[in-house]
């Protein structure tokens, strides 16, 4: 089959809207960790601290909304017959999206933080290793794993996914209804396979818990949802029901959690499914969201669309900036107060970076993108042409 440039569904503000929720939640988390006086995620010792803490689930949340999003025009090119999504183009895309605002908040980083090794929170790689972030490789070694501006490890595991990515969408594409099931299914079942190997050893790497094939169930159940939602509308009873649904699991993984935690439990189980039920309740959101008729109108507010967004500079950078303000004594060390100072500045500086960073970014992937699928197409029907002459 040909590979061309699909045609994409409009964009749902919707979805920005989950991006909102996702983005606030992991800054709450970060505003709670980061002004406790020894930052420790191990340290909860009361109720509030538990709450809190299952904030993280915002990551969760984001590696699903990836799966679902950028595996729908492979179900759509498989379940309707329509041009391959062009691989050339999807890598220049993707390019455009992540690098640039990537690579100034590693630079940004390095400016804020290194003269404040001394803080509470902060964590600085050798320099000689810093070019581990510029490709995403911090995850593989000890000295950067979590270091620097340590949200960013996430970010490592997303690049993977999108290398693998195209393989899983030509399997579905080949295997059409089949395939386009098939493909997130056996990421799936690799994904388990993988913690499962990993969960009778009793001291692990970290190194090896934060790579792609520990987190591949979730982006398989967005991939997942990605495939129920296409071409189904949901009526408002339904959509409302796997809302509902999909809280359940994510609030019931958030409690499965920190039980384990109180009991001082980190048994097999937990590290065989991590926060696979989280993942499952919120393919479910999406696919309430994506399929339905009518999605919720709080979450297609412009408040919710523009954090939504600018979601991507936000996540980049709280966590310097928290960590900055910490170290001149500038932030409150309690959660309340540390959010009310750090969102605002995080917005601010957000803000500057989708307007003079991320969206020029995107628009110039776009349109070498669309330049190329252009030359593309000409090229095949030149070559028609000729194979069609006298």
């Amino acid at each position: 089959m040909a590979s061309g440039a699909p045609t994409a569904p409009p964009r749902l503000h919707a979805l920005d809207g989950l991006r909102a929720i996702a983005a606030l939640s992991v800054v709450a988390y970060h505003a709670w960790l980061y002004t406790l006086p020894r930052v420790s995620s191990a340290t909860r010792a009361t109720t509030p601290d538990y709450l809190w803490h299952e904030l993280r689930l915002g990551l969760v949340l984001f590696f699903v909304l990836s799966g679902f999003l950028l595996y729908g025009p492979w179900v759509r090119s498989a379940l309707t017959g329509s041009a391959r999504p062009s691989t050339r183009g999807y890598a220049i895309r993707r390019a455009g999206r992540i690098l640039p605002a990537y690579w100034l908040a590693i630079v940004g980083s390095v400016v804020l933080l290194w003269p404040h090794d001394a803080t509470p929170g902060v964590r600085l790689p050798e320099a000689q290793n810093l070019w581990l972030f510029a490709v995403f490789a911090q995850n593989f070694s000890q000295d950067t794993l979590l270091t620097l501006n340590p949200p960013t490890w996430t970010l490592a595991v997303e690049a993977t996914f999108y290398l693998a990515l195209p393989v899983l969408g030509v399997l579905a594409v080949r295997g059409r209804r089949l395939g386009v099931i098939a493909a997130p299914v056996l990421f799936l079942l690799a994904g388990t396979a993988y913690n499962y190997a990993l969960s009778d050893q009793a001291h692990l790497a970290p190194t090896v818990t934060k790579i792609l094939p520990a987190f591949a169930p979730y982006f398989a159940l967005g991939m997942l949802a990605a495939v129920a939602a296409h071409g189904r509308t949901l009526r408002r009873t339904a959509m409302w029901g796997l809302l509902a649904l999909g809280c359940v699991l994510v609030a019931g993984d958030a409690w499965w959690a920190a039980d384990s935690a109180t009991r001082g439990s980190h048994d097999q189980s937990l590290r065989i499914w991590r926060d696979t039920p989280a993942a499952a309740g919120f393919a479910l959101v999406l696919l309430a969201v994506g399929a339905a008729a009518h999605a919720p109108r709080v979450l297609s507010t412009r408040v919710m669309s523009w954090l939504g967004e600018r979601s991507y500079g936000i996540y980049l950078w709280h966590v310097p900036l928290l960590l900055v303000l910490r170290a001149e004594g500038l932030l409150p060390l309690f959660t309340l107060g540390a959010l009310a100072v750090i969102l605002p500045l995080t917005l601010l500086v957000a803000a500057a970076s989708w307007r003079w960073v991320e969206r020029p970014a995107q628009d110039w992937s776009r349109r070498v993108a669309a330049r190329g699928s252009a030359r593309r197409a000409a090229a095949a029907l030149a070559s028609a042409g000729a194979s069609a002459g006298p």
